[in-house]
């Protein structure tokens, strides 16, 4: 493998034939998998931010707060019933909410549901609009004030409401990363490219990958 030398640094040069292969057979993969899933990757991008309304923004915090940490299926199966508890992410019944009990009786973790409702009443309070030229004006940066979201689910949030197409750091696409002797910063933007697709989309089919217990096939690619 060569390296790269700058400043002082020495830099891995990534393994673009691992990286190409991975880029093929997660699309494979989330192509067979999950073409809904992959049907919305592709179509996400800057109108999605333009058209979001609050009652999706709403959805969207809430899903990247309870996702953060927990496996995908377990957040999937109670969803319904995490929607249902938060008043169907009705601005005005949030915005009257007082306790977080019901949705504890859901999925017992009171630091994310108070995260979620104190931070869905400080949006609902701040205004809507105003807070999307805020957050527009400021990037994925300024989601960090949301309560439950920090510097990997700002990222995870941005992208899913369309604000920029940046791809999250998570457990999975970190660990294709370090295989492929890469960053995540590198390695999402370098497939995208290769394959004429968004970073969101790379982004989720890497992640789909990962979860699906396919990532410990890459080592026999090589």
């Amino acid at each position: 493998m060569s390296k790269e030398g700058g400043s002082g640094t020495t830099r891995v040069r990534m393994d673009t034939k691992l990286a190409n292969c991975l880029g093929a057979k997660a699309m494979a993969h989330l192509r067979d998998t999950y073409p809904e899933l992959l049907k919305e990757a592709r179509e996400m991008g800057p109108h999605i931010w333009k058209q979001l309304t609050l009652k999706r923004f709403l959805r969207q915090y809430c899903w990247v707060v309870y996702a953060s940490g927990f496996r995908f299926k377990i957040v999937e199966a109670k969803f319904p019933l995490l929607k249902k508890g938060f008043k169907e992410f009705e601005p005005e019944k949030l915005r009257r909410m007082r306790s977080v009990a019901p949705v504890l009786a859901i999925f017992n973790n009171a630091r994310k549901a108070q995260n979620f409702l104190d931070g869905a009443q400080a949006v609902i309070q701040e205004g809507f609009a105003k807070f999307k030229r805020r957050i527009a004006e400021g990037g994925p940066q300024t989601l960090m004030e949301l309560p439950g979201i920090g510097p990997i689910t700002k990222d995870h949030l941005a992208k899913n409401i369309g604000l920029a197409d940046v791809p999250k750091a998570d457990i999975w696409l970190e660990r294709a990363a370090k295989i492929c002797r890469t960053s995540v910063t590198d390695l999402t933007p370098y497939i995208a490219t290769t394959r004429g697709e968004n970073n969101h989309t790379v982004d989720i089919a890497i992640w789909a990958f990962g979860k699906d217990g396919r990532l410990g096939e890459i080592g026999s690619w090589s």
